[in-house]
């Protein structure tokens, strides 16, 4: 069983932080000024002989390296962060560790594709990375600090010749010689499904058998796009529990055995469905009384959960297990060695590793899972109903925007060259952009619909499968189903299809 933990790089200074939160911001800035908000609350947590260190200084990582080594730790998956047009930032202690070869630390990327904002600002899935240090009174900006974009191909290939130096280190994860890639928000990526095939080619190019791509907080509309799907923890638990008895003002508190047993309890047996433990849970120290506490961690009660949760993943006929977190000291999530618990919590991995066969006939058997697959089917069923939605909203937001800003689509269109086009699926959105695009310059000669017989429409309808005429692009508004579309539609010639939330998207 390998075990590979999250690594968050903040732990040194760069000039945007200095910019954003004060002189000299660091995690360790939230992390010391963090308070006790109720009685027995644990924080502040203080590194074990106060070692706030800095990630830049090579002695770290060596030490870093060497409890990996003493307590089982198979590799770090440090986050990554990349930006529109490439913004970088925090890529120095990967960058460093890429040139000190002599330092023994198995490691991949999580690519943290959220964009950064401001509490106030009005992007859509942004993180707020320290709230409780923003300055409130200065909201004259816009609030965003770091947006993200996808692009096209030429941004694709950008960030895949970043990340090539990193994939060939020897160190570097691989399955079946492909590079693993951990993408934190997989279902935010709108054009992950031709990335994807695009990375793969490259990767190819440089002698890898493609990207092992994992999409962690993912759901149905973006498995095919993905080797693997990953449930991080204990995010993806706690938004499933709704007892919310212990709620004090805006401070949400949850018990760490509850949180522990309800992701014990339900999860898929899909074999391409990866697990992730978690340490503990507690980001008051950089959301303050708006924060989120899992209370009553301790590294005894972790070490049972872990063992229980490699059983579960040996009974997946999986051998790799994420854990939350190396050192999210600023959540209270962190496997580092404290002052109050020292050692315990890495203690847990070499024990879990040889004690977890004591429950894996629990797991085997699993039947209380196997009573409980309808209703998996029917959360997984939900869950691809609200990813639908969800991805319609933000469609709909964004076209407001550009609405609001007095910016059609028809500028994408003339931009491109292209004078003519079909849209695939006359449902709610096609029906917006027929509405939008008519009596302008750019000629829709048809629409495609499934249910072609059912729709009225001023223009001509053709069931997907009819002989069409050319067209310079097919616009295609069904989002969920688009890779499969366009697979269809590149194996009958046309060649420009094009997903109407990337139109959107790059005009925003």
């Amino acid at each position: 069983m390998k075990v590979i933990t999250m690594y968050l790089p903040q732990f040194h200074r760069v000039k945007e932080n200095d910019e954003w939160w004060g002189e000299g911001f660091t995690d360790w800035i939230a992390t010391r000024q963090a308070e006790k908000l109720f009685p027995d609350h644990y924080q502040p947590h203080v590194p074990l002989n106060k070692n706030y260190y800095d990630l830049l200084n090579k002695k770290t990582m060596e030490w870093q390296a060497d409890l990996m080594k003493q307590y089982e730790i198979d590799g770090q998956c440090f986050y990554h962060y990349w930006f529109k047009d490439g913004r970088r930032i925090l890529e120095k202690p990967a960058e460093n560790l890429l040139q000190w070869s002599d330092i023994d630390m198995p490691f991949c990327f999580c690519w943290a594709n959220d964009s950064w904002g401001r509490s106030w600002s009005n992007l859509n899935s942004k993180i707020v990375w320290a709230s409780a240090f923003e300055q409130k009174g200065d909201m004259t900006d816009s609030g965003i600090l770091l947006e993200q974009k996808y692009g096209g191909e030429e941004q694709w290939k950008a960030h895949f010749d970043y990340l090539v130096p990193f994939f060939k280190d020897n160190r570097y994860i691989k399955i079946d010689n492909r590079p693993l890639f951990v993408i934190h928000q997989a279902a935010q990526v709108s054009c992950l499904g031709p990335m994807r095939e695009r990375w793969n080619a490259w990767a190819i190019d440089e002698g890898f058998e493609g990207v092992y791509i994992i999409g962690a907080n993912s759901k149905g509309l973006v498995e095919k796009s993905l080797d693997a799907i990953l449930y991080h923890e204990p995010q993806y638990t706690t938004n499933t529990i709704r007892n919310n008895d212990k709620k004090h003002k805006d401070l949400l508190r949850l018990e760490y055995d509850d949180v522990w047993n309800t992701l014990l309890k339900y999860r898929s047996n899909k074999k391409n469905v990866l697990y992730e433990a978690f340490v503990g849970f507690d980001d008051t120290p950089r959301r303050g009384k708006i924060g989120k506490v899992i209370e009553h961690a301790t590294p005894e009660k972790f070490k049972k959960y872990l063992s229980e949760l490699i059983a579960k993943t040996t009974a997946n006929e999986n051998d790799l297990i994420f854990i939350n977190a190396w050192n999210e000291w600023g959540e209270g999530m962190h496997l580092e060695p404290d002052e109050r618990f020292q050692y315990g919590y890495l203690e847990a991995i070499p024990y879990a590793k040889r004690h977890y066969k004591e429950y894996l006939v629990k797991y085997e058997k699993d039947s209380e899972l196997r009573a409980d697959e309808e209703l998996l089917k029917e959360i997984e069923m939900w869950s691809d109903r609200s990813a639908r939605y969800e991805s319609y909203w933000r469609i709909f937001d964004a076209w407001l925007r550009l609405k609001e800003e007095q910016c059609s689509l028809e500028q994408y269109f003339i931009r491109h060259n292209i004078n003519s086009i079909a849209i695939y699926g006359l449902g709610m959105m096609g029906r917006h952009l027929l509405k939008e695009l008519e009596n302008g310059k750019v000629q829709i000669k048809y629409a495609l619909d499934s249910k072609a017989d059912h729709i009225c429409a001023d223009i001509k309808v053709y069931f997907p499968e009819e002989a069409l005429e050319e067209v310079d692009a097919i616009v295609v508004t069904v989002t969920y189903d688009y890779f499969d579309i366009k697979r269809r539609l590149q194996e009958r010639g046309f060649k420009n299809i094009i997903l109407l939330q990337e139109i959107i998207e790059e005009l925003v």
